[in-house]
């Protein structure tokens, strides 16, 4: 019974530090920068929702940015795996559709988190 206390205190404390960490990890955004094709199309500074169109006028996707982080919430390609990505808050992240050229890339400063690729 002691050592089950011991162990369950343990995994709570070491759930707790890694939340810390991951905190103190965040950067403050100052906005966001849309790439398509590579050129920078749109710079966002103030919230809100944003429709983003390519060369010929065709609809792309559509970004939202809260003043604290950014996400894909609409997006014209066939699997959205931009969409799947989620609330991003750390500027050394990037929101990327391939069908759709376009990236969406936090503009703060970058914190190196030690993960070179996340995957979904």
């Amino acid at each position: 019974m002691k050592k089950d206390l011991i162990f369950v205190l343990l995994i709570i404390i070491l759930a707790s530090g890694i939340m810390l960490f991951q905190k103190s990890l965040k950067s403050d955004l100052k906005g966001v920068e849309v790439f398509w094709e590579g050129k920078e199309i749109l710079k966002i500074t103030k919230p809100g929702t944003y429709a983003i169109y390519g060369g010929d006028n065709d609809y792309k996707l559509k970004v939202e940015f809260n003043g604290e982080k950014v996400r894909v919430i609409d997006a014209d390609c066939p699997l959205k795996t931009c969409e799947y990505t989620g609330w991003v808050d750390n500027a050394s992240q990037e929101i990327i559709c391939l069908p759709n050229k376009v990236v969406v890339k936090p503009i703060g400063k970058e914190k190196n988190i030690g993960v070179d690729i996340i995957s979904w």
